[in-house]
Order: structure tokens, then C-alpha cells, then sequence
């Protein structure tokens, strides 16, 4: 990292540390995918496509699985396909009885769905971009088509014309040609390769462009689609880029994103007012973005959705009212945010475990899709005060980070007792302070309580088809005259659930944002997806404050032993324990809730190969990397097939509290890692080979760098 680039991070950092002091609003500068076992992935777009004209075999009512929606799309005629990530299914619903009328296998694992004219279209994980139809109440297959590896996101033209798929692990986007015989398999019109991993997209077609977010990272890319170029590459302060949404003027373009504080370690204080990770959204003007001069910053504003001391963690998916609202969903919290018109004030409605989608049915009517529950919650908007019988009122899992330990069941949803809430300027005066109970004082070594677990007893996981209703007034009173608008929330269970393993009920711990004090971020806040964002972070891991260091991926955490960057931590569940108790700081678990956690993390994946070779050439220069890779002694620290060692080496580094001995992080899918050393002073890995000649007995010729390099690309 240049000095300038550390400057702008350190600056956009002590910016972060004043908003959350001073109100964030007025500062202006989905989804896990992976399933329990490695899917092996294409590492290039096969040729192959494959006809249908079978109907999909429905799912008979009663089955008992874990589906996991992570898209819901409005398909008209008062109803929406859901696509079930890990159950391959895809449900029908009615939205007005708001209920299931309809579910299939498609098999696989669908990642996102869209609906274009008749049709459907699906993108799954191991590679496929499918073609459904529904022909007499039944989905049929078109056709399906290989795209590169790891397809996140879809979307089309308003006429059809085209779609692009963004592949995250390929760095690909890819547009396919939807104009043939809907019999036919598409043509690939064109792939552009981007130097991140790309996941949300959104097509400007006024502006002939479309607008790419980094999976990961802070990096937004502008492509121009007269000729599929890449017009610019440009970042914005965040990560985690999850949401885009136009306003209705066409002027704007709203992004939702956290924002990690390298220069803030976790005290109390600084996780509580949102200092050490802010939850926002971000508006940048259409001009901007289409201008590949332009400060993306200019003529935009920082929306904060968690504010003052309530998080907002993992803020997702976007939409807008006509009316300038925004609704977005906070993953972490298992909440929906309808932000006002100005930015300032949020009203939150509960709805279920992870909401990660939403479908506009139409203007007071949106249906958002709550990955982690398998249910639906339906939002209808009006302005008159309904009479409906509601639930009893809970605590929220945001307040649970001040109680005493109790909390809701897993059987019950999340309520919250203030649902409106405005930024507002404070003055800091003193620590947040956490009282402890007296069960806690006398067992301070054990990280438990009695407050609520996911782990209790998984046949309570909400498995009736029974509507659970709740009414909420959006925003403060109106003047008097003027009309006040409510929304009513409906929730529906998509279908029976088995009970959970332990890596299922971990999965549900690593997403859930009640972890942090405050709800302001979740494990996957900085280890996005089971990866990284890339950033720093302060955690105190290295046993002080004041050295942040690179965010390490989980890809294959449970192999990579010993953990943290000091290597002090010889078990995994250790590791897990210090993070819940100095970073994370929120609802404490007690010992099966850690099991459950680390058991998920066991369950993920490496990363696939960032580049593996295709041609006979190539594998020779893979060969030659190898042999150097050996012959040089890399191996002594990076070493088997995990790429790892369970020693510390002084590999001539310092951190800024002076300890130079460090555990080298598996280099399995190291090129997938923008910036790379525990700082991030080495830009890729031509830098580590070439610019800072990384622990290398001798000096290298250009082609031994080539080929070492693309060694380790095919890691």
C-alpha cells in the first residue's frame, strides 16, 4: 500500500470514529453460498449448454428441509417465486392469502433469481444460468447454459435483450444474448474480467453503463456496454457492498455497505457508538459514477442505518418507495429499516432470521425473504391505523447487549420495543458500561449466561404455516392534517424444517449481528461470507490495541491451524472464545453455542483456485513455479498441501507495537486477496515477489518471477 492510499484509509477511518460520535448522517464524503461440503467449480466457461422441456417434480406438502431463500421475485398475477439456496427448490407463493401454493426441484444450488418476461431466470452455484418457465401452473425447464465459476447475481435489460451474470470466484461478468428461441440455448455475447470479485450489479440504461460492486471490498467498477469495456474502477469507504437501487428521479443511486475502523480497537465505547464498524448506506449521483474522473464522493451523503448506540448490522438488500423512503433489510438483526426521505430516522419492522431479498409487488406492497428462518414477510404500506391483533412484545437482540441474560426463545420473533429511531448529535461523556450478574462475577472464565442460544432445542425452529401479524407506525407523528403512514407485517413459514446439525445452528450464530454489542456487525461483517473483506481491523488478538491487522479469510479455517497472526492459539474453539469475548462483546454463549460456531467453521470450504491451468503451456509454467517455490524454501513456512506451518517466523516484518514473529497464513486461494502481508503494504502478488523480494534467497530473473507468481495463482 502506498503512502497516500494509507493516508486516505486512516482518514476515512478517524472520519468513521466522528460520526459515530456525532451523528453519521451528517458526514458526507447474500448471503452465505456455500453449502456444507466443497462443490467442485469450472474453473473457465464450458461450451456446453443443455435443452430442457422437462417439467420440474414438485415437492410433495409436509417435507421436512432447511431451504434457505436467498431471492424472491414478483412474476405478477399476485404471486413470487422464491429461489431455496440449499434446498434447489423453487416455491410459488400467493401474495394475497400469502400462501404456498407450489414447490420444485430444480436441483443445485440457486444463488439469485429474476424475471424476464415469462420466464425466469436462475443462477447456481456450481455454474449454471437456467431458463425456467411456467407453462400450465408448472416450471419447465428452457434451457441452461455454463457460466464461470461461482455465479452471484443476475440481471437484465427492462426489453430482454440481454442479462449479465457476475461470477464472484471467476472475477467475471459474463452477458448472455436472451434474443434466441426461448427453446434454444442462449449465445455468450461477451465476458469482462475485473481485477475483485464481483457480486451486486445494476444496469443504468440511460447511461449505457453497468455499475459492478467488489463482493469484498470497497471497489466499484463502471462498465460501458457498447463495447463491454471496463470505463473505470473507483472505491468508496466500506465493504460488505450488498444493495443497489436507483431513485426515482434516476439521479441518484443508493449502496448499502459497512465500514470497518482500522484505527478503532474494540473498547466498549467505540463498539457501542458504532465507531469500530458502521452500518450505512451511501447515496452517489448518477453523474459521478458515469464520469470516471469524478470523486465518487462529490454530490453524495453517508446514511447511517444504525445510529447513535443501536447497530444495524449487515444492512443488505434496497428499495425505495415513491416517496423517497428506503427500505432495506438488516440481515444481522433479522429486521427491516424504512429509512425517512431526508436520511435522518429509521423505523425498524422484525421480520425473520437474515433477511436477505426483497420483491416490489407494487408501491405500499414488498415481500422480503428471510434466508435463515425459511419464511417470508410480507409489508403492506397505508395510511390508516389498522386493528390487528398483535404478539406480545419481546426484546429486540439489539437491546439483549445491556439486559441481565434473558432473552427471546428461537422459537419466537424478534420484536422491538423502539421502533423508530433518528440520528441526533450526542456528546460522549463516559465507557458504555456492561453490568455482569453475579453468576457471571463468579464464573468470569467461562464466556456464558443464560441468555438466549440458537443451540437450545432445534424442534422449536419455527415450522407452522401460521401468519404471525404485527402493525408499526413508519416514522414520527405527522402534523396535524397531515396523514400517517403505517405498515402492517406479515410473516409466512415457506415449509416444515428437519432439526438443525451443529454446523447449521453455527451458520446461524456467524451471521447474527446480537454476537457484537449493540448489533453493529456479525462474523461475516468482517469475514464476508465465510472470506474477507480485506480490510484492516484492530481485534486485539495480537494481545494489545493500537496494531491493526489484515482481516484473514475462513475459507478452510478448520486445516489452517494455529490461529490468529501471533499462531497463540493452538484450538480453533480458543480462537472463537477470545473473539466472542474482546471483539465481538455482545450476548455471551455458553460452551454448545461455541461447538455450534466452530463446527460451522470447520464446514467451510478452501477457496477454489484463483487461476488453475488450462493449457499444456500453462501447466508447465505452473511446474517451473513449483520447482522454484521448492528450491527457494518456501516451503519451510508455507508447507503440504494446507500451505501452512504451526510455527511464527521473523520474516523481516514489524507490526506497530514491535513484534516481528508471526504465523504465515495458508496460501491456498491467495490470489483471490487484494493487498496482501498482516498490513496490506503489498498491493498483489507481483509486489510480495517482485517490489519487497519476500524472504527470497536471490534475486530473481523476470521469467522466475512470471512463473513463481503463477504458482501461486493457481493456489
Amino acid at each position: 500500500m502506498n503512502q497516500n492510499h494509507r493516508c486516505a484509509r486512516r482518514f476515512a477511518a478517524w472520519s468513521v470514529c466522528t460520526i459515530g460520535l456525532l451523528g453519521a448522517a451528517f458526514f458526507c464524503w447474500n448471503e452465505s453460498v456455500w453449502g456444507n461440503q466443497p462443490i467442485v467449480q469450472p474453473t473457465s466457461t464450458s461450451k456446453t449448454s443443455i435443452r430442457g422441456g422437462e417439467a420440474l417434480s414438485s415437492v410433495a406438502a409436509g417435507t421436512a428441509m432447511l431451504r434457505r431463500p436467498v431471492a424472491v421475485v414478483n412474476t405478477g398475477d399476485d404471486q413470487v417465486v422464491v429461489a431455496n439456496r440449499r434446498s434447489g427448490t423453487l416455491s410459488v407463493v400467493d401474495t394475497n392469502a400469502l400462501q404456498v401454493i407450489g414447490e420444485y426441484r430444480l436441483g443445485g444450488h440457486p444463488t439469485d433469481l429474476i424475471a424476464v418476461g415469462e420466464r425466469l431466470l436462475v443462477t447456481e452455484q456450481d455454474g449454471r444460468l437456467t431458463s425456467v418457465q411456467m407453462k400450465a401452473g408448472s416450471p419447465v425447464i428452457q434451457w441452461s447454459v455454463a457460466v464461470p465459476n461461482e455465479p452471484a447475481t443476475v440481471r437484465a435489460t427492462d426489453n430482454g435483450d440481454w442479462c449479465s451474470v457476475c461470477s464472484t470466484w471467476a472475477r467475471e461478468v459474463t452477458f448472455v444474448n436472451l434474443q434466441g428461441s426461448a427453446d434454444q440455448p442462449p449465445e455468450i455475447m461477451a465476458t469482462v474480467s475485473l481485477p475483485f470479485s464481483p457480486r451486486a450489479q445494476l444496469i443504468l440504461p440511460d447511461q449505457n453503463r453497468l455499475l459492478v460492486a467488489d463482493a469484498f471490498g470497497p471497489r466499484l467498477a463502471v462498465i460501458r456496454l457498447d463495447d463491454f469495456q471496463v470505463e473505470s474502477i473507483r472505491e468508496i469507504p466500506g465493504n460488505n457492498i450488498r444493495g443497489f437501487v436507483r431513485s426515482t428521479d434516476r439521479e441518484m443511486v443508493y449502496v448499502t455497505h459497512e465500514l470497518i475502523n482500522e484505527i478503532a480497537p474494540p473498547r466498549s465505547s467505540e463498539i457501542i457508538w458504532g465507531s469500530m464498524v458502521s452500518d450505512a448506506m451511501r447515496e452517489l449521483s448518477v453523474a459521478t459514477i458515469v464520469d470516471p474522473k469524478a470523486n465518487l464522493m462529490k454530490s453524495g451523503r453517508f446514511i447511517a442505518v444504525g445510529n447513535n448506540t443501536r447497530g444495524a448490522g449487515d444492512p443488505n438488500a434496497l428499495e425505495m418507495r415513491e416517496d423517497g423512503r428506503l427500505v432495506v433489510t438488516i440481515g444481522g438483526l433479522g429486521q427491516v429499516g424504512v429509512v425517512e426521505p431526508g436520511g435522518i430516522g429509521v423505523t425498524r419492522i422484525v421480520a425473520g432470521r437474515r433477511p436477505v431479498a426483497i420483491a416490489k409487488i407494487s408501491e405500499d406492497r414488498f415481500l422480503v425473504a428471510n434466508e435463515h428462518s425459511d419464511s417470508l414477510t410480507r409489508l403492506d404500506f397505508h395510511f390508516d391505523a389498522p386493528e390487528v391483533n398483535t404478539e406480545e412484545s419481546v426484546r429486540s437482540r439489539d437491546s439483549d447487549v445491556s439486559s441481565e441474560g434473558t432473552g427471546a426463545s428461537d422459537a419466537e420473533p424478534i420484536r422491538d420495543a423502539g421502533p423508530y429511531s433518528e440520528t441526533e448529535e450526542v456528546e460522549y461523556e463516559a465507557e458504555y458500561e456492561y453490568e455482569e450478574t453475579e453468576e457471571e462475577q463468579d464464573d468470569s472464565s467461562a464466556y456464558r449466561s443464560k441468555s438466549y442460544r440458537s443451540s437450545d432445542d432445534p424442534a422449536v425452529e419455527p415450522v407452522s404455516s401460521d401468519v404471525a401479524t404485527k402493525s408499526y407506525q413508519i416514522g414520527p407523528d405527522v402534523q396535524a392534517g397531515e396523514e400517517q403512514l403505517f405498515v402492517i407485517a406479515t410473516s409466512l413459514s415457506l415449509g416444515e424444517s428437519p432439526s438443525l446439525q451443529a454446523s447449521d445452528r453455527g451458520e446461524l450464530l456467524f451471521f447474527d449481528a446480537s454476537l457484537s454489542r449493540g448489533g453493529w456487525y456479525s462474523c461475516h461483517s468482517c469475514h464476508t461470507d465465510g472470506h474477507t473483506s480485506g480490510s484492516l481491523a484492530d481485534t486485539l488478538s495480537d494481545g494489545g490495541e493500537g496494531a491493526p491487522k489484515r482481516i484473514l479469510s475462513l475459507r478452510g479455517v478448520g486445516e489452517t491451524g494455529p490461529w490468529a497472526w501471533v499462531g497463540d492459539k493452538s484450538e480453533i474453539e480458543g480462537q472463537v472464545r477470545q473473539t466472542l469475548e474482546l471483539t465481538m462483546q455482545g450476548r455471551k454463549m455458553n460452551d454448545g453455542d461455541v461447538a455450534d460456531l466452530v463446527a460451522f467453521l470447520e464446514s467451510i470450504p478452501p477457496a477454489p483456485a484463483f487461476r488453475a491451468p488450462v493449457t499444456d503451456l500453462d501447466r508447465e509454467l505452473v511446474s517451473k513455479g513449483r520447482h522454484l517455490f521448492e528450491s527457494l524454501d518456501c516451503v519451510s513456512c508455507h508447507s503440504g498441501s494446507i500451505l501452512t506451518s504451526d510455527a511464527t517466523y521473523d520474516v523481516g516484518l514489524k507490526d506497530e507495537r514491535g513484534i516481528t514473529e508471526f504465523n504465515p497464513p495458508s496460501l491456498r486461494g491467495v490470489g483471490h486477496l487484494h493487498s496482501l502481508f498482516h498490513d496490506l503494504r503489498a498491493a498483489e502478488l507481483s509486489d510480495v515477489v517482485g517490489n519487497f523480494q519476500h524472504q527470497l534467497p536471490q534475486e530473481l530473473s523476470i521469467e522466475e518471477r512470471a512463473q513463481l507468481i503463477r504458482y501461486l495463482e493457481s493456489l
